[in-house]
């Protein structure tokens, strides 16, 4: 289970950086400061059911622009890239407040929880019923 929605709400973590994308322009997107989650992020920490796949040598990098995200993962500990060890994927994404939706237009959206400070994205919630929690640092 967790593999069909964490691989989209993985991906939506790091899109969540996306999510609040460019500054400017009244595209319904709202943030403290937008500009702080556009960019390029890297996973220091992918916590999925209490296990943490970072500390066992996987990667997750994510990059946002204004309404798009895009992703990778090599060294894959939690069948998100669905077989093989290694994928990358993205799709367009939206956020209001503190949360974001990622859309990878082939499943469900996910909604997750996102919140910036400096240069540490957090994204937190659930897919398929198993917590998740992503630390990320901008790049």
């Amino acid at each position: 289970m967790l593999r069909r929605h964490a691989r989209q709400a993985l991906w939506a973590l790091v899109g969540l950086p996306v999510l609040i994308a460019a500054c400017g322009g009244d595209d319904g997107m709202t943030s403290s400061n937008p500009a702080e989650i556009v960019g390029n992020w890297n996973a220091t920490s992918f916590v999925a059911g209490g296990v943490d796949g970072i500390a066992l040598g996987m990667t997750a990098g994510f990059s946002f622009t204004s309404n798009t995200y895009s992703f990778s993962i090599t060294n894959d500990q939690f069948n998100l890239c669905g077989g093989p060890s290694s994928c990358s994927d993205g799709g367009t994404y939206s956020a209001t407040g503190t949360s974001v939706t990622l859309d990878p237009g082939t499943v469900d959206a996910v909604t997750l929880n996102y919140s910036v400070s400096g240069t540490t994205l957090s994204v937190s919630g659930s897919i398929d019923g198993t917590p998740i929690s992503i630390t990320f640092q901008k790049v």
